[in-house]
């Protein structure tokens, strides 16, 4: 195979699917006209979102063009291009789950295309990042596509239940925060969002043994790794930031303190790693 031909061919395959991504974001978003946004209304908090869910669609990518190409352009051609449709349109509905389940209320629509909050933006970006790592991990199991589809909605609920048990254990009311555009919290629940994908995509990617063995072994998995994420919130206050907590810094001073909402969402997403890399 003439591995230059292929990888332009794939580049461009990826960009396509980029701009039908952005054609199927307008379909599953139809208040948002996606150039008037981004163009006329210089609207970073769409933009954010935006970029982020063109990353998703990449992130999706990746899995079937890094395997073995099995000898016929063609061939490897239309499988990648079967992976993409469905991963975008998987990454839409996930999405509208998102919107209205995920959020504590949050009318994360509004507050981008109205208000401009550009935290709400954060999060939404976040939610995306995260749906691409379930759907890799859902794609990438062994067992065919009825599996694939299960675990990938399974993987939705466990991703809804870790950040409404995050917005409970912080004990404060991150909706309320994110309205008044606190950015700094924003990237920390967009951090745990992120960390918490990369946990679920792992448990869910692998050979399909069977329906009880494979349900057993995700829900224990991710257990047990969401279990260490969570204590990572205090061993951050603990370790990084000593003398201070980060409920001092991103909710109580009268400018939230964005560096330490930063830092503690890239901590939440290396922690995810080295847990996944651990179990």
């Amino acid at each position: 195979m003439n591995y230059g031909l292929a990888a332009a061919t794939y580049l461009l395959l990826t960009f396509l699917f980029c701009w039908v991504g952005k054609l199927v974001y307008g379909l599953f978003h139809p208040g948002a006209r996606v150039d008037r946004e981004v163009i006329a209304r210089d609207n970073l908090a769409f933009a954010v979102p935006l970029g982020a869910y063109y990353l998703s669609i990449l992130i999706v990518m990746g899995a079937p063009l890094s395997g073995q190409p099995r000898g016929s352009l063609l061939h490897d051609v239309l499988s990648v291009a079967a992976w993409g449709l469905l991963a975008v349109v998987l990454l839409n509905l996930a999405a509208v789950a998102n919107r209205r389940f995920l959020f504590g209320g949050l009318d994360a629509e509004r507050e981008i295309l109205e208000r401009n909050n550009v935290a709400a933006g954060i999060v939404v970006g976040g939610s995306h990042i995260a749906n691409a790592l379930l759907v890799l991990g859902a794609l990438a199991d062994e067992g065919g596509l009825l599996p694939a589809a299960v675990f990938w909605a399974y993987g939705q609920v466990l991703l809804m239940l870790a950040a409404t048990l995050f917005m409970r254990l912080v004990q404060y009311d991150v909706a309320v925060e994110i309205r008044r555009g606190n950015q700094a919290i924003a990237l920390t629940l967009a951090g745990v969002l992120v960390a918490v994908g990369n946990i679920l995509r792992m448990s869910i990617t692998g050979p399909f043994e069977g329906w009880s063995a494979a349900f057993a072994a995700v829900t224990g998995y991710a257990l047990v790794g969401l279990a260490l994420l969570f204590a990572v919130r205090q061993l951050t206050d603990w370790l990084l930031l000593p003398g201070v907590t980060i409920r001092q810094e991103v909710l109580e001073q009268e400018v939230p303190n964005v560096g330490v909402g930063y830092l503690e969402a890239l901590f939440y997403l290396g922690a995810s790693l080295l847990i996944g890399w651990s179990l």
